[in-house]
């Protein structure tokens, strides 16, 4: 582990933005600066968040099945042979990427960690799912709830919300897509769970393995949690705070997500 590493384990998350919606539906935007939005940003931190969305692929499988993959995708259909060599080989294979910027580890991304911490409990949890729905219980654009699995990643979340964002380069209507994502999450995290303060934990979504550019991931993030936060529905008068909580690792895309947001204000 790197001493930049180490370092940001003793960082605790830190919120720049928070808004409150003016249609008096008790809906608030945090935009939060957090070393890890799994390890960092649940129940046990300041953030205080027990729902996680966590950006997943349709068969809810997480990525520990290849040693590392390209960034963008799509994903490879199998992983590289045992003889390639641990670095050259697979990137021959899987077309060519740098090292450095085409290729992630699964520590490297949101939907890694959680299968990591989540353990056989949430990876048993999830294949159930699997065999339920014919393989892909979770098509791009949609979302489905699980619980946190082991006691690992339970102990900073109660429930996982997975969503699948579309690859930039090779799905249709991209944008779309990753609305759709924020869309489907949003409504599992605010309608399936009917009492008490809500706190959900959102990443930027599309941003990583997906290949969105930072821009349009950031502009479609802030659309539409934008959106969420003012809708006219009058049910929400009664229920408790709902909070959308968007942690990234970075404090310049946490102030772009904050321009957005502001743009958002300014024409409203």
């Amino acid at each position: 582990m790197s001493s930049k590493a180490l370092y940001l384990q003793r960082v605790d998350p830190s919120i720049l933005y928070r808004y409150q919606s003016p249609q008096k539906n008790r809906r608030f935007i945090e935009i939060w600066k957090t070393p890890c939005i799994v390890s960092k940003f649940g129940k046990q931190s300041e953030a205080n968040c027990s729902i996680l969305v966590n950006p997943a692929n349709p068969q809810l499988s997480g990525v520990t099945q290849f040693p590392y993959f390209p960034r963008g995708g799509p994903v490879p259909k199998r992983p590289p042979r045992i003889s390639a060599h641990h670095i050259m080989g697979y990137v021959t294979e899987w077309g060519g990427m740098d090292v450095g910027n085409g290729m992630l580890f699964p520590v490297s991304v949101v939907d890694g960690l959680v299968h990591l911490h989540g353990g056989w409990k949430l990876q048993a949890e999830c294949k159930w799912l699997n065999m339920k729905h014919g393989g892909e219980p979770c098509p791009v654009g949609s979302a489905v709830k699980t619980s946190a699995g082991n006691a690992t990643l339970a102990e900073h979340y109660d429930t996982i919300i997975h969503t699948t964002p579309p690859f930039y380069q090779h799905h249709e209507e991209s944008e779309r897509r990753l609305a759709d994502c924020y869309q489907s999450a949003l409504k599992i995290a605010f309608t399936q769970h009917k009492n008490g303060v809500r706190r959900v934990a959102i990443p930027l979504l599309g941003a990583g393995a997906r290949g969105f550019p930072l821009d349009v991931a950031v502009q479609v993030a802030g659309e539409n949690v934008w959106n969420w936060c003012n809708q006219k529905d009058t049910a929400s008068l009664y229920h408790d705070e709902q909070v959308a909580a968007m942690g990234v690792l970075e404090e310049t895309v946490a102030e772009e997500l904050i321009k957005v947001l502001s743009s958002m204000k300014a024409n409203d």
